[in-house]
């Protein structure tokens, strides 16, 4: 009898070690505590980094998303703005929400742009928590026990449970790294190519948007009356509506522009946080389903 049981211990020892460490791996994973003994290593670093990304890009897109909205509420002012000044006694008007017209769309869809970034780093930022724990805690714990069930019964199923269990391994580590991954990539390619852009793009459009505020038209909207006063007075009242028709063209000019450059950073603007927020996220995906695929095919 114990001449068997030593034989039988002795033909499956490495099935018995490889079975006690996935039983342990899957304790572990399943209480949280694998997270934690990988928090002391690298795992950690690669949290932490993808946490700050959120935090600080998140803190750009919403500081961007409030620089559009005010842009927006000083262009709206200033389309409803009717100059009406009277020149040698003829009455003028100047429209300028005609000259903000061809912005006006782009003002607002600047803005809707910078609302759907800050939801996708909110929603990226959730998967990436759900990511953590799904990953480990249920996942991992789950490839665990079928590998185990395949190690003892694998050939007396039709399914190969040992290869269907290091394919959720795989998938396990996939959905756990893949966001933080994700934002570290767009960190570095933010770092490399895209942060002297934004900051050029975000310092030049305050600079527009102050300089427009300072032309005072979005506080602009006078009517130069005459009263029936001395000739003397008449005169003054001509020679100050003559000067203030002009100095109205003259910020009128300056408006166009800044229009002209509000209308390039805003551009910039958009390519960036698509690029941050979209774009570079999906291929950073596409490029883990085609790692998980080909991992998949070697397990085959």
């Amino acid at each position: 009898m114990s001449n068997t049981i030593i034989q039988w211990l002795n033909k499956h020892r490495k099935n018995l070690l490889v079975s006690i460490l996935i039983i342990l791996t899957g304790v572990l994973s399943f209480t949280s505590t694998l997270d934690t003994i990988l928090g002391k290593t690298i795992i950690s670093r690669i949290d932490e980094k993808g946490s700050l990304y959120f935090k600080e890009t998140m803190s750009r897109a919403l500081y961007t998303y409030a620089v559009a909205r005010g842009l927006n509420g000083v262009i709206s002012v200033i389309q409803g703005t009717n100059i009406a000044v009277s020149p040698a006694g003829v009455g003028v008007s100047l429209s300028i929400g005609e000259i903000l017209d061809p912005v006006n769309d782009l003002v607002e869809r600047f803005s809707w742009i910078m609302l759907m970034s800050i939801t996708s780093l909110g929603i990226q930022k959730v998967f990436m928590e759900i990511g953590n724990w799904f990953g480990f805690n249920i996942l991992l714990s789950f490839a665990m026990t079928m590998i185990l069930l395949g190690i003892w019964i694998n050939n007396f199923t039709k399914i190969n449970l040992k290869n269907s269990g290091y394919r959720l391994v795989i998938l396990a580590l996939a959905i756990r790294f893949c966001i933080p991954a994700s934002a570290i990539v767009n960190d570095k390619i933010y770092e490399l190519f895209l942060k002297d852009k934004y900051e050029n793009s975000i310092e030049s459009l305050e600079k527009a948007d102050q300089e427009i505020k300072d032309t005072g038209l979005a506080a602009s909207e006078n009517g130069a009356e005459e009263d029936e006063t001395s000739y003397l007075s008449r005169l003054k009242e001509l020679y100050n509506t003559t000067k203030e028709y002009k100095q109205y063209k003259e910020k009128i000019m300056i408006l166009k522009d800044k229009i002209s450059d509000y209308t390039e950073y805003t551009v910039d603007l958009i390519i960036l946080f698509i690029l941050q927020t979209i774009i570079i996220p999906l291929m950073v995906l596409w490029g883990f389903a085609k790692v998980l695929h080909m991992a998949n095919q070697t397990v085959l």
